[in-house]
């Protein structure tokens, strides 16, 4: 009875395993789209001891692969900004230097889930996840009181960490950490190799020889799976009825089979 009893369970598990399984391929996750937005933070020359922090804003689209794997364009919009001023170290203190900028950030990265994501499904509703790739960094505006050269624009090498989740339907919300590694040391508009000599001063400053500058950004956001639904094959629609006689009409007789007016005029 009881070997019974087990066969029949493993039958059932069996079965259920079957359709759960049909149910997941029946949808396909072609890419998402999302926005975002939070805080982003400078680590460079200016007041290296101190956090300063201002908001960014965002949006992405990502073309899906397969279950685990997708290609991100991401793009935000970057405030930064330090103040000496506001450090506690004593030659920061009398350094005195400032500097904000404003810019845009654009990048590819590879995105990799750590779990297997699909929208509407509760086993399967949330995943960490992490990208990397390749970017470019344009400044639009800034103010500073240093006079040394500036630069315009950089490469960029973001490395993203994240975790999303899924709320209802195609709708996700996510958070993550974008940090850069830029191939500039004159973001904050001082370098490593220039100097500084405060008004009314006769000491020489320096950068803090930290090599490139880097800044990174944590975000919220909410994003929109573009996904592709495959069910059943519709059947196809009967042919409409002759409405001649009330409301319910008949249907069109099937005259496949009838022999033609003429048809004893053919050969046999």
């Amino acid at each position: 009875m009881r070997k019974i009893q087990l066969v029949f369970t493993l039958t059932i598990l069996f079965w259920a395993n079957n359709l759960f399984a049909q149910y997941i391929s029946l949808v396909e996750n072609k890419g998402e789209i999302g926005v975002m937005g939070g805080a982003s933070f400078y680590r460079g020359d200016i007041a290296s001891d101190i956090l300063f922090y201002k908001p960014n804003l965002g949006a992405f689209y990502k073309k899906q692969l397969n279950d685990y794997v997708g290609v991100r364009l991401n793009y935000e919009y970057i405030s930064i900004g330090a103040n000496d001023l506001q450090s506690n170290s004593l030659y920061d203190l009398k350094r005195g230097l400032n500097f904000t900028r404003v810019s845009h950030d654009v990048s590819v990265m590879g995105e990799f889930y750590f779990l297997k994501f699909i929208n509407g499904n509760k086993r399967y509703n949330f995943t960490p996840y992490v990208g990397f790739g390749v970017g470019a960094w344009e400044s639009i505006s800034g103010t500073t009181n240093i006079d040394t050269p500036k630069t315009q624009k950089t490469i960029l090498f973001p490395l993203n960490l994240g975790f999303k989740y899924n709320i209802t339907g195609s709708w996700n919300l996510f958070s993550e950490v974008t940090y850069r590694f830029t191939n500039s040391d004159k973001i904050d508009y001082f370098s490593d190799v220039n100097y500084h000599i405060p008004k009314g001063a006769s000491n020489i400053y320096q950068a803090s020889t930290s090599g490139g500058d880097q800044y990174f950004s944590a975000k919220i956001g909410l994003s929109y799976n573009l996904l592709t639904v495959y069910g059943i094959e519709q059947k196809k629609q009967p042919k409409k009825k002759w409405l001649f006689f009330g409301k319910k009409g008949y249907d069109r007789p099937d005259r496949s089979n009838k022999r033609p007016f003429f048809g004893f005029l053919k050969r046999k």
